[in-house]
């Protein structure tokens, strides 16, 4: 007897009902999801507050925070094949303003700090940190710098405002979150000759077709932005566990639409839409692009999937937050173990996530990949790992 496809359908028709769940309970104004398999879309769709569905525009736009780190990885990673990059390679030999960095230890005193590798700064080894880390004396002096927040200043500034603070640990030791991926992106600005908008323009969004994604919104598209909601760093650092209620909040000093002369960055900063995302998604599972060009070769893309975490440095924090299961790659997150994780995920599932709720995976074995967009600044909610467990399940 043929098996039916009715609980498959059925399954797809709860991703739905899961995302406006959500909606319902207070906890997002709107979700929306792109999700495909083999390059077809089988499920897409959006779930929207009262208030918010006559408003809706063609084509959402997102700032998409986090999920701009695989991007510029990415392009480091196609710099790499031309031999322009190299993981051995240290830091401070392209920008020399860290080559002679400090560590602070707990006991407020400083160190030598051993050379920051290339690698270190695709892995969040490299000694940085993040403004919002709790009990991180580093990400404190970030903080009262107001470097993270400063959308005013260039990439390269941002750089040279970094190197003088202290490392929070010695390069190699550890996996902790941080500014790396923005250290990583003057890097490319560097090696390139090219600012890191026209770089990834050239090399990553024009051959994806990904027309929506830059770090800037034009005037004439910005009524396709999506507001924000969410809270203050004060207040998540203030109750890092507590539930983001949902109310507006202004991040366009920290977060510009406009300032396309001056704003970049590479741990956040672009705008992106769930089509442009999932044309990247996609671009990651072989290297090539819509119309079947190879832009990273077979090897290199099996290269990038590799965890590069020791066992002692596993798993990996995020903050309080562990990722049982988890090992890290050039990308972000990548399965290794699925029965440590703590949801339902595929064996070789990887992707990453943005703060204001956005998440994307990438499945190599099932061909499978998934964006979710949203705009709730601190959110600690499992809705994006609950609808890509929704999505496994919607599987064939």
């Amino acid at each position: 007897m043929k098996p039916s496809k009715q609980p498959d359908e059925f399954r797809k028709k709860g991703i739905r009902t899961l995302a406006q769940g959500y909606i319902d309970n207070g906890h997002f104004a709107s979700i929306e999801w792109l999700i495909k398999q083999h390059g077809e879309v089988i499920d897409a769709g959006f779930a929207l507050a009262d208030e918010t569905s006559s408003a809706l525009p063609d084509r959402p736009l997102y700032r998409i925070y986090s999920m701009t780190k695989p991007i510029v990885a990415m392009a480091g990673i196609i710099l790499m094949e031309r031999f322009r990059l190299h993981l051995f390679t240290p830091l401070g030999s392209i920008l020399p303003e860290f080559r002679d960095m400090e560590v602070l230890n707990a006991d407020g005193k400083t160190e030598k700090a051993a050379p920051i590798l290339i690698e270190h700064l695709f892995t969040h080894r490299a000694g940085f940190s993040y403004n919002f880390i709790p009990n991180c004396p580093v990400g404190a002096l970030y903080l009262s710098d107001g470097l993270i927040n400063d959308g005013g200043c260039t990439l390269e500034t941002f750089a040279n405002r970094a190197s003088r603070f202290p490392l929070a640990f010695q390069p190699g030791e550890r996996w902790h979150y941080s500014i790396g991926h923005d250290i990583l992106a003057r890097v490319l600005e560097v090696v390139s000759g090219q600012t890191l908008g026209a770089l990834l323009q050239k090399e990553i969004f024009d051959p994806l077709g990904m027309k929506d994604t830059q770090f800037f919104v034009p005037e004439s598209q910005r009524h396709r932005l999506m507001p924000m909601y969410g809270r203050s760093l004060d207040e998540i650092l203030h109750a890092p566990e507590a539930n983001a209620p949902l109310k507006r909040f202004d991040v366009a000093e920290a977060y510009p639409c406009d300032k396309p002369e001056t704003f970049a960055r590479g741990g956040h900063g672009l705008f992106s839409t769930a089509d442009d995302y999932a044309r990247f998604a996609q671009f990651t599972l072989d290297g090539k692009t819509p119309m079947g060009a190879s832009l990273v070769s077979r090897k290199m893309v099996d290269f990038m999937w590799h965890n590069r975490l020791s066992d002692e440095q596993l798993p990996y924090w995020l903050g309080p937050f562990p990722s049982p299961g988890y090992g890290f790659n050039l990308l972000g997150r990548v399965m290794l173990n699925p029965g440590q994780a703590i949801s339902l995920t595929g064996e070789t599932e990887s992707g990453w996530g943005g703060a204001a709720g956005t998440y994307y995976w990438s499945d190599r074995k099932e061909g499978f990949v998934g964006t979710i967009m949203t705009q709730n600044l601190g959110s600690l909610s499992p809705m994006r790992t609950d609808m890509m467990a929704a999505a496994y399940q919607a599987l064939d």
